[in-house]
């Protein structure tokens, strides 16, 4: 067996491999593309790697290194098929430790997105090393609205940089939080507080969509950005106004007179019908309650979302009360996730779903069930109580 970086002449196997494994219905169908694929294999943020065995490419593996902030050290590990025939040998979790190699350090915290029709991918992450950490119901508009799982796994200093200290829940979010800390062989207590206060969120104040001029004074504010972050996101405004805007990013700005007292940043992502959460930015609580609701309002009348997601800090509480009196519900709990300054912070995903109850049909693997029975009895019940349901 040989594991080297993909090359152009292996496009046609890799795209038959993908076939064996899943017929025609890959959840991205692109990967059947054979320009598609070429474009990966010369990406600047794309590793790469094939097994070999005897000439013949029977396994395939990327790791994607921008799904995340610069510099969170994140890899989402992707592209990852075998072929049937090459039997259990250990490729996955060969393939895996020689994609995290070829990063040179630039992975802390590798996940992967595991679909439910069937339980094939489910099983690769696990043969890949990588545990189950939440169960995101109806995420992605495919055939119909699937759900998956999110695998992951710590690497390098990704431990060590963790501060569970400093981690604080509100008590709907620690049934997730524990079953992901012991997946991770992790110590799994965790601050737990109750009856905690969301934010104010019925300011008066002018609030208006970001400009250039707004932006300024916006950069001059830390909290929320430097200073305790309660969002996490890949898109922020020290990208630049040009930027957010190329990328379609939506930002509200609470301003009183000239004042800039906070900002909230959603993104839309039209096929998919999701808005994300991806920034909030102020030092005064009730501008950022205020404009958190104002956010969630804009997402469902503005983009009538049918879903709406959020990676929030798990050392902030009374974002996670906040959302969860909104209608959002923990999915999943991802220890050490993201980098901030000095440490690792662990993330909340929390999600809230406008659509119909209908999780299609689903296979899972045992460990897979466990986060599905904590996670999908809170969605089913708050989908019950939509009035189109």
């Amino acid at each position: 067996m040989n594991i080297r970086p993909v090359r152009e002449e292996d496009i046609e196997a890799i795209i038959n491999l993908f076939r064996i494994n899943y017929g025609e219905d890959y959840a991205i169908p692109e990967f059947y593309d054979p320009m598609w694929v070429k474009r990966g294999i010369y990406s600047d943020h794309i590793i790469w790697l094939v097994v070999e065995d005897e000439g013949r490419v029977v396994a395939s593996g990327a790791c994607i290194l921008n799904a995340g902030d610069y510099n969170d050290n994140i890899g989402e590990i992707g592209r990852v098929v075998v072929d049937p025939e090459a039997g259990d040998k250990g490729l996955g979790r060969s393939l895996l430790a020689a994609l995290i190699d070829a990063s040179d350090e630039r992975v802390e915290f590798a996940f992967a997105e595991a679909r439910t029709t069937h339980p094939k991918t489910q099983k690769i992450c696990e043969r890949l090393g990588m545990v189950p950490l939440g169960f995101l119901p109806m995420a992605y508009q495919m055939t119909w609205r699937e759900s998956f799982f999110i695998h992951g796994q710590l690497f390098g200093n990704g431990r060590v940089l963790r501060e569970p200290g400093d981690v604080v829940v509100i008590p709907e979010v620690e049934p997730l939080a524990k079953l992901s800390l012991n997946n991770l062989g992790l110590d799994d207590s965790v601050a737990v507080q109750a009856k905690v206060k969301p934010y104010p969120s019925e300011g008066k104040f002018d609030v208006k969509p970001l400009t250039g001029e707004a932006m300024v004074r916006l950069l001059k504010i830390e909290h929320g950005r430097y200073v305790e972050p309660e969002i996490f996101s890949a898109l922020q405004v020290d990208m630049g106004y040009a930027q957010l805007h190329a990328r379609r990013a939506d930002y509200l700005v609470a301003q009183a007179g000239d004042h800039v007292l906070g900002a909230v940043g959603f993104h839309f992502e039209e096929h998919d019908k999701t808005v994300r959460l991806i920034e909030l930015i102020g030092e005064d609580d009730t501008a950022q309650g205020t404009l958190l609701r104002m956010a969630v309002e804009s997402a469902e009348q503005k983009y009538n979302a049918e879903v709406l997601t959020c990676d929030v800090n798990a050392e902030s509480p009374r974002l996670q009360q906040s959302l969860l009196e909104m209608g959002f519900l923990p999915a999943a709990y991802i220890p050490g996730m993201v980098f901030h300054r000095t440490h690792r912070p662990d993330v909340v995903k929390m999600m809230k779903l406008r659509v119909k109850w209908d999780l299609g049909p689903m296979e899972l693997t045992d460990i897979s069930r466990e986060y599905f029975d904590i996670v999908a009895p809170a969605f089913e019940k708050a989908a019950k109580e939509l009035p189109h349901c």
